[in-house]
């Protein structure tokens, strides 16, 4: 009896220890929970990474000035220091302007528009460095004509006979235009002579007797300075590359001769040869 006795309580406590065994390797999970790698990642921390800045050449060549010169597109993706260095190198001794546009401006200075925003422009510009500071973006780098220069193109004395006349070459061909011409006259005997000046193609209508179209034409005139540019009948602003010739027409004169001391100037833009570089430094 006690032996059964003790063999039910030992039964009992065996039940016991399964069922805490059991209950002990019972695992319950939520969703709502995170798991446990998860609850122990750090939070993020934000880095920035380094930057250096960089530098480069974007532009180094000769360059003729036969015409107004937009250099692009420049990319700038940091705020930059732009270095352009300038040398005349012949025909000039400074240029018209040198300058930077955001490239929507592009289209304007195409237009010749007198409404554009400028980064950085310098007028009359000589050989020499200059600096512009340019925020990110998209720029050209623009180059004007040469400045003029002050010429004398033709120069000398003629004694023009009665009932003629002499038309007297100027070679501009190698120019890009020319603008004031003048021409000073000097007739020695205090008398007049008519002049005149022409293009070549109508110095050979002239000559053959057909009706030529002037550039400039001063009926009997006196001596004195007269416009060539900007006078009737044709009031051209400016001369393009070719050859002229300045006409001292005596032709209505039966008897008497001409001397006629003359010069013929001009404000002349060359095809300048310059050296251009353009570098760029980001500074931020």
């Amino acid at each position: 009896m006690v032996a059964l006795k003790k063999l039910y309580v030992g039964a009992i406590l065996l039940l016991v220890v399964f069922v805490a065994g059991c209950v002990g390797t019972t695992t319950t999970t939520s969703s709502s929970q995170p798991s446990a790698s998860s609850s122990s990642r750090p939070s993020p921390v934000e880095t920035t990474s380094s930057w250096t800045p960089a530098s480069w050449v974007a532009y180094d060549e000769n360059m003729i000035l036969n015409a107004s010169w937009s250099l692009g597109d420049l990319e700038i993706t940091h705020t930059s220091k732009v270095i352009m260095k300038l040398n005349i190198i012949s025909g000039a001794n400074s240029i018209s302007y040198l300058a930077i546009i955001p490239a929507s401006e592009l289209e304007k200075w195409k237009e010749d528009s007198p409404d554009i925003t400028y980064e950085f422009i310098t007028h009359h510009a000589k050989s020499g460095t200059y600096t512009a500071t340019l925020s990110p973006g998209t720029y050209y780098v623009l180059v004007g004509y040469a400045d003029p220069i002050h010429e004398t193109l033709a120069q000398g004395t003629e004694v023009i006979k009665a009932g003629y006349y002499v038309g007297i070459p100027i070679d501009m061909s190698n120019i890009v235009y020319a603008e004031n011409v003048q021409a000073t006259i000097d007739i020695r005997e205090d008398l007049d002579i008519t002049l005149g000046f022409l293009n070549e193609n109508e110095f050979n209508v002239y000559q053959e007797g057909g009706t030529a179209n002037f550039i400039a034409k001063y009926e009997k005139t006196e001596s004195g300075t007269y416009s060539i540019t900007n006078a009737p009948p044709g009031y051209k602003t400016i001369l393009r590359p070719s050859f002229y010739y300045l006409i001292l027409d005596n032709g209505y004169s039966w008897f008497t001769d001409k001397t006629v001391d003359y010069t013929v100037t001009a404000d002349v833009v060359y095809p300048a040869r310059i050296h251009l570089t353009i570098k760029v430094e980001e500074t931020g």
